[in-house]
């Protein structure tokens, strides 16, 4: 199998799980259960971007730079969900509480738009059948907490198909180790 590296891009669809911050973290090899919510698969076209350009010191004895340090990072999920109902798109721009049922001559759903100054944290799973370079084995990107970011985008392709276009951010984890505190990518390899 070719190498991946720097493994930029995930493989394939994925399935985007989500759960309230704390929820316990599956096998590698497991369908998520408990309160791990399927969001629903992506279009097959997403990204993990780290970020976190680093900051070059100079000195009068040097002409290039003589160190350098990262002084914020981040990691920014891009992806779209597609097959999605309302309860979905309500968890990225909001929160579910805010579907509203009526009877106007039919039985309805209603999402409104408003999303509040304050978002819903989740835990995220980003899990691919076919994610680890090692093989054709699970893995997946998780996230203890973290928000849906940027400004989500409906799109209602010309198949009927219904997609969202979002961003998820991680915030980092105090209840994590130093190392995870912005989550981790982990893969099966045999």
């Amino acid at each position: 199998m070719a190498s991946s590296l720097p493994f930029e891009q995930l493989v394939g669809p994925a399935q985007i799980y989500v759960a309230p911050v704390g929820e316990s973290l599956p096998n590698v090899n497991a369908t998520p259960a408990g309160n791990w919510y399927l969001l629903g698969p992506t279009d097959g076209e997403q990204k993990a971007k780290h970020g976190g350009a680093l900051k070059y010191f100079y000195d009068n004895d040097h002409q290039g730079p003589v160190k350098a340090v990262r002084p914020q990072e981040d990691i920014v999920f891009t992806f779209m969900v597609v097959g999605l109902s309302l309860e979905d798109y309500s968890r990225v721009i909001s929160t579910q509480a805010n579907l509203a049922d009526a009877t106007i001559g039919v039985n309805v759903r209603t999402l409104p738009f408003k999303r509040g100054a304050t978002p819903t944290e989740f835990a995220l799973l980003f899990r691919g059948t076919a994610l680890s370079p090692y093989g054709a084995f699970p893995g997946y990107y998780y996230v203890s907490r973290g928000v849906f970011d940027g400004e989500p985008e409906a799109a209602y392709a010309r198949d009927g198909r219904a997609g969202l276009q979002v961003e998820f951010r991680p915030l980092e984890d105090d209840t994590q180790t130093e190392t995870n505190k912005l989550g981790f990518l982990r893969v099966q390899i045999s």
